[in-house]
């Protein structure tokens, strides 16, 4: 599997799983049931691609990948659906596939929007990169 444009990479497949359950107070419906949604992204196995990957992987620990709400595909309300960081639902052409030549600086962009760290604070799972503290030694007479 290759996203179209990027021929000599693999492709980094996200398969996103969220539960249904109760919608929360900063939701549309507060109380109310929605489904749950499956989905999956794809990326470019290359360093843009895998340092996309670490923030968006920040972006769903801190709940800024889906809400719930009307769906815009379906009209349908009380959905889980996409909140604002675009992903590549498919892995070559159309709206939602590649070859997208401004993805990346694109959906950086809404990341960055989000404050979600850059891709060098945070390591493999999207955890922020604890900064180590280097001691100078204290020299007694």
């Amino acid at each position: 599997l290759k996203c179209t444009g990027f021929a000599t990479w693999d492709t980094i497949v996200i398969a996103y799983s969220m539960q249904a359950g109760i919608q929360k107070h900063y939701h549309e419906n507060p109380g109310r049931r929605h489904p749950g949604k499956q989905a999956t992204a794809y990326l470019p196995n290359n360093t843009e691609g895998r340092n996309l990957v670490k923030r968006l992987k920040f972006a769903f620990l801190h709940g800024l990948t889906f809400t719930v709400g009307t769906s815009m595909t379906t009209g349908s309300a009380n959905q889980c659906t996409w909140s604002s960081i675009h992903h590549k639902t498919s892995p070559n052409q159309g709206v939602h596939g590649f070859p997208d030549p401004n993805y990346f600086a694109n959906c950086n962009g809404e990341l960055d929007s989000a404050n979600v760290p850059a891709a060098n604070l945070l390591d493999d799972n999207g955890q922020i990169l604890l900064a180590t503290t280097t001691t100078t030694p204290h020299y007694s007479r």
